[in-house]
């Protein structure tokens, strides 16, 4: 079962998931609405200039707001986060373009000039006239020298300021994806009742893991990093010195036949391959649901009813196993566009199992992409197979 502590843990992150409300606007989105609002006088010129970066920002602008009012927040800010790289890097070429463009006719100011003095110097008769249109040409030919040397300057730092935003955003990612990981550590610790068996390491780990969201909310991404890397190393910790006393006390006849009776009821599931997957000390069994989905379509196809009512079933009847919905795509496209897509798959199957009256407090929702695929991704139907869905028990 789980332990009280695991469904205190998990209750507000599956409010989330249930959509009950919209969260507030995600920072990152924010940030990429006001970029745009701030340069909203030149986007129709930067739009002819970089058409592609543009409709990519926008478009993934849209799949945040998307994920954003379907409560998918990780999502949301990782498409937030991509569509302000494209849109910066967008206005930083049409930024190029208009220095270049003006160092351009500076050059043909200098040019200009020199045809100039070439031509007066025939008409004049005095070698001082001469000295002084000499003058003039030298004086604009260092003024233009001047103006090149500095918009060469604007140029380096533009460069130098989208570059270094580029690394706060990669920070960034890297250190919402290291707070996923502990995340996920402590609900690992959780199936063992480490808040019982491993009190110690498991508070440890709880600390260390708000101070990483803290930091998060501080934009102190380094720190944010160090300490999700230790609260996941507090969380293994726990799990590992909590699960021999777990074992032991829960090594029972009822478990084991529990056990059993899952192993035996999820194949007469229609449609659905089953298959024990062990991960290191944590037991999963593993019910995989292929081709519940048409093309590169997030949403379920028509058709399907009796498999997800098998499986409603068959979580209903074991209430309490923490379970994971883990959706995949094949290997064709952008590792972020599958994982978004993927993840967007679980989603929705996580919704038809709500429907159906499963209590998704114990559901995990997540999207892998192309990682880890069912079948071979060289012929069409074993494509097909790994665009599916896996429901995911998890026991020691």
């Amino acid at each position: 079962m789980i332990a009280k502590s695991a469904r205190v843990w998990l209750f507000p992150l599956l409010l989330v998931g249930l959509g009950c409300a919209t969260p507030p606007k995600p920072r990152e989105l924010e940030a990429f609405d006001n970029l745009r609002k701030i340069n909203e006088g030149r986007l129709p010129d930067v739009a002819k200039r970089s058409p592609d970066l543009v409709a990519e920002a926008d478009r993934r602008a849209t799949a945040a707001r998307e994920d954003w009012q379907s409560n998918d927040l990780e999502e949301s800010r990782t498409n937030a986060l991509l569509a302000q790289i494209k849109l910066k890097t967008a206005l930083s070429v049409y930024d190029q373009d208009q220095l270049k463009a003006e160092i351009q006719s500076l050059s043909g100011q200098e040019s200009k000039a020199q045809e100039e003095l070439t031509g007066l110097s025939k008409d004049l008769a005095s070698e001082q006239e001469k000295l002084a249109l000499l003058q003039k040409y030298v004086d604009a030919r260092k003024a233009a020298e001047a103006d090149k040397q500095r918009l060469s300057q604007e140029m380096t730092t533009e460069q130098q300021k989208a570059q270094a935003e580029q690394e706060r955003l990669s920070q960034q990612l890297a250190a919402e994806q290291k707070i996923a990981a502990a995340q996920l550590s402590m609900r690992t610790a959780d199936t063992v009742d480490a808040p019982q068996y491993a009190k110690a390491d498991y508070t440890t780990a709880s600390e260390f893991l708000s101070r990483a969201q803290t930091a998060m909310k501080q934009n102190d991404y380094a720190s944010a990093q160090v300490a999700a890397d230790q609260a996941k190393k507090s969380a293994d910790q726990a799990a590992a010195t909590a699960k021999p006393q777990y074992e032991q006390a829960e090594e029972s006849s009822q478990n084991k036949a529990r056990n059993e009776a899952l192993a035996r009821d999820a194949p007469l599931i229609p449609g659905v391959k089953v298959r024990i997957d062990p991960r290191g000390d944590l037991q999963r069994l593993v019910i995989v649901v292929p081709e519940l989905f048409l093309k590169r379509q997030p949403n379920i196809a028509p058709g399907h009813e009796a498999v997800l009512d098998g499986i409603a079933s068959l979580l209903k009847k074991y209430p309490s196993y923490p379970v994971q919905v883990i959706g995949y795509t094949d290997n064709r496209g952008r590792s972020t566009e599958l994982i978004a897509l993927s993840a967007a798959r679980a989603q929705a199957v996580y919704s038809a199992l709500a429907e159906r009256g499963v209590d998704t407090k114990r559901l995990m929702v997540s999207g892998l992409g192309g990682e880890d695929p069912y079948v071979d991704n060289r012929s069409a139907s074993g494509r097909a197979k790994n665009n599916r869905v896996e429901i995911v028990f998890l026991y020691h």
